[in-house]
């Protein structure tokens, strides 16, 4: 979904803004491969399909994050992580803490579905969007993104692709702690502790996991206009415990919870007219949300069948406040139950495996607007799936077909499917490619609406639906030190949600636009070894995106890439991460009355950020980074002030 800025008043919607890029390692190949007495062991993934597969034998475009590759650091905020990924827009909405969206290959922003541990944490109050602050604390060891639509095995919201985050989930024998501790700019505070613990039980094991944080920072004047910092704070909690028994069962519980209470400042939409009209001004106002999902996790087998339960439930609870005062909430709960078999057969050096599953997920919207009683009602629905997967694999190539069908309470039934194939070639060469349906089902909001004097719902909207391949050629060169992946993508979307104006009521609603939306486009990335401390990582984007009446989408740039260099002492004991990341010019959104223009052009920007950690022993090391070390000056969203230098240093420890 998104708007028209042809159609609409110049009236406010969320800006978005990004921040700093955090240095990391990218691989183009195979990101985190693990070399053990010289043996190299490739990457697994497991988002690509329902088998884990070797990342040189995946026909989608996926690339993954590992933590552990690049200087130690105690935290990670995902969003900074992901801008090193291929083509992926991140906008953050002001300081650390404020709304901060993901897009991948121009797709919208609830065009992304985002899992952590498995678990679908979308938000179902918020247009069905992930805020990534909530992850702002969070104990990250791995990130993987699947880039295309995936509705025919994760159903709605997957235009744009899938992010899997991973915690880290220690399982070594005994009882290990650990303390984070990290102070920098803009008085930013950070500290966590964590437990784990596993015990045998027989031949059966028991492992748990605890892991708690805390962050404040007094952030920095979002405005260019004033000098009110801009705060936030962030505590959350997560837990699991585990039970497993055979090779092939377990059973889990997980429980996590975010709270975050992030300041901000607000665009001057005044009448009559101000000097400010349309610019961000300070004040006094405050976002207050939390979210908890808990998942139960069950994985057996019989008769050499796999199977798994995996039974969740997502809440988010949002507050909005001015001067102290509410001024609207939100409420959203996503009930999900979701089973699945699988069988696997061996022949010869094929390997192929069926999957087949069911799917039932319930939604529950909560609107509140103190002021406006018309603007207070609680709706739901629900929605069914069955997929079915079929995965071949052989030494030199994979092919995966998967199909699904969704039964939908308020709307249109739907189908999708997806087929990928990777095949190796000659001279250390590999071609891969897709092709896939997504969906995007209609929000709570576009449905029933958020103020009848001001914006009103469509029951009558129908879920945008996109159709998208990809082709590209990976491999090696110089004796395998040089690896490299070149995929050009191309997408369609139809029945795309716009928000259009009607001039006789003064009012906004939701339709489903008759025209196609456009996109396209370059990735490019490698990674190479220039000898056993010193490597380098890079990425290269070109992406076309157009709307329905061929403008540029907003806040994606069409050029954008980083390049990273990453140095490790011969005992290991210290590592440094450089990195050089570009934003290209992009369209924002301009809503000054007084002008003709409804768009505005961002410049681009080029960020250095450094990390450097040293072990002081092997349990206890300390860090620092760098962000922004030129100090750019730009925005990333009209009117929205990016940070400057920032520096932080931090104390990791082991027990």
């Amino acid at each position: 979904m998104k708007f028209s800025c042809s159609s609409v008043p110049k009236r406010a919607i969320s800006a978005i803004c990004t921040t700093l890029l955090t240095t990391m390692s990218f691989g183009a190949i195979a990101a985190d491969d693990i070399i053990n007495n010289d043996e190299k062991i490739e990457e697994v993934l497991v988002l690509a399909n329902h088998l884990p597969s070797n990342a040189n034998n995946v026909g989608s475009s996926i690339s993954s994050i590992n933590t552990a590759d690049f200087a130690r650091q105690a935290s990670f905020d995902v969003s900074q992580l992901l801008r090193a990924i291929p083509n992926m827009s991140v906008n953050r909405a002001g300081p650390l803490g404020a709304l901060t969206q993901v897009r991948i290959r121009g797709a919208e922003g609830n065009h992304t579905l985002v899992l952590i541990d498995g678990v679908e944490v979308n938000d179902v109050g918020s247009g069905s969007e992930f805020n990534f602050a909530h992850l702002a604390g969070a104990d990250i060891s791995r990130v993987e993104v699947l880039r295309g639509p995936q509705s025919a095995r994760f159903g709605a919201d997957t235009i744009g692709g899938v992010i899997g985050i991973f915690t880290n989930q220690d399982a070594e024998p005994g009882v290990k702690t650990h303390v984070n501790l990290e102070s920098g700019s803009f008085k930013t505070h950070y500290g966590s502790a964590g437990a784990s613990v596993a015990r045998p039980h027989g031949d059966n094991l028991w492992t748990g996991q605890i892991n708690v944080s805390r962050m404040i920072s007094d952030g920095y004047s979002v405005s260019t206009l004033g000098n009110e910092n801009d705060g936030f704070e962030d505590s959350s909690a997560r837990g699991s415990l585990t039970y497993r028994w055979g090779d092939t069962s377990l059973v889990k519980a997980t429980i996590s919870q975010t709270e975050i209470d992030a300041q901000g400042d607000e665009q001057d939409f005044d009448f009559p007219s101000t000097a400010t009209q349309g610019l961000v001004i300070d004040a006094d106002q405050n976002n207050a949300s939390k979210q908890r999902f808990a998942n139960l996790l069950l994985q057996t087998e019989y008769f050499s069948w796999q199977q798994q339960l995996s039974i969740s439930e997502t809440n988010n609870r949002s507050r909005f406040f001015d001067a102290g005062n509410l001024v609207s909430g939100l409420n959203g709960e996503r009930s999900k139950i979701d089973f699945q078999t699988s069988k696997l057969v061996q022949v010869s050096n094929l390997t192929h495996s069926l999957l087949i599953g069911a799917q039932y997920e319930g939604r529950k919207f909560e609107n509140i607007y103190p002021t406006i009683g018309g603007a207070n009602y609680a709706a739901k629905d629900r929605q069914r799936g069955l997929l079915g997967e079929y995965v071949m694999q052989a030494p030199n190539r994979s092919i995966a077909l998967s199909v699904r069908a969704d039964n939908n309470q308020r709307f249109d039934n739907a189908t999708t499917s997806r087929v990928t194939l990777s095949q190796n070639l000659p001279q250390n060469l590999r071609v891969h490619s897709s092709w896939g349906q997504g969906i995007a089902n209609p929000t709570f909001f576009e449905l029933f609406g958020f103020t009848p004097n001001s914006f009103t719902g469509n029951p009558n909207l129908q879920p945008e639906e996109s159709t998208s391949w990809d082709l590209g050629l990976s491999g090696s060169l110089l004796g395998g030190s040089v690896g490299f992946d070149l995929t050009y993508f191309s997408a369609d979307l139809t029945n795309e949600i716009e928000t259009v104006f009607d001039m006789t009521t003064f009012t906004s609603s939701p339709a489903n636009q008759t025209s196609d939306s456009q996109r396209h486009g370059w990735e490019m990335s490698m990674d190479t070894a220039i000898n056993q401390q010193l490597s380098v990582t890079a990425h290269w984007n070109f992406l076309h995106s157009r709307d329905a009446d061929a403008r540029e989408e907003v806040r994606r740039p069409e050029k954008s890439g980083s390049i990273s260099f990453h140095y490790a002492s011969t005992n290991d004991q210290g590592r440094i991460s450089l990195q050089v990341a570009h934003n290209g010019k992009n369209q924002d959104i301009e809503f000054i009355s007084s002008t003709s223009q409804d768009r505005i052009t961002l410049g681009g920007y080029t960020l250095v950020n450094l990390t450097a950690s040293y072990d002081l022993r092997p349990n206890i090391t300390l860090y620092l980074r760098g962000e922004n070390l030129m100090d750019d000056d730009y925005q990333e969203v009209f009117g929205y002030q990016a940070p400057g230098i920032g520096v932080y240093a931090g104390l990791k420890a082991r027990f």
